[in-house]
């Protein structure tokens, strides 16, 4: 694994995860309360500011494994963005979790277990 700059990957990956998870919840407030428009467009930006951050720290590692799960990402963001103001929730929702999994996966890479730290030391 390509160490540069892991601590800056797993500050964006984790502000990543819980801009999703925050997404989410203003999701169930939207169907639930009439406020709930606002705050879950508040934190759709939210998720697209740490998505930039996080292709803008992936940049920085020069990884090319690094920098296409980032642009991805983004592009998903945006993908959402638009399936969300077309009200298309049948892909809007399916996808949101998908994404929120993938992040979920990435953490997990970013974070070996202790068995597979020791063996690589």
């Amino acid at each position: 694994m390509n160490t540069a700059y892991l601590g800056a990957r797993r500050i964006v990956t984790m502000v990543l995860a819980a801009a999703l998870l925050i997404q989410g919840i203003t999701a169930g407030l939207l169907l639930a309360s009439p406020g709930g428009r606002g705050m879950h467009r508040a934190s759709a930006i939210l998720v697209l500011l740490a998505a930039l951050a996080s292709l803008v720290v992936s940049i920085m590692t020069r990884d090319r494994k690094v920098i296409v799960p980032a642009v991805m990402t983004l592009l998903l963001v945006f993908v959402q963005m638009y399936l969300g103001i077309a009200h298309f929730k049948a892909l809007h929702v399916p996808i949101g979790m998908i994404m929120f999994g993938g992040v979920v996966h990435a953490l997990t890479a970013l974070y070996p277990s202790r068995q597979n730290a020791t063996a690589a030391a």
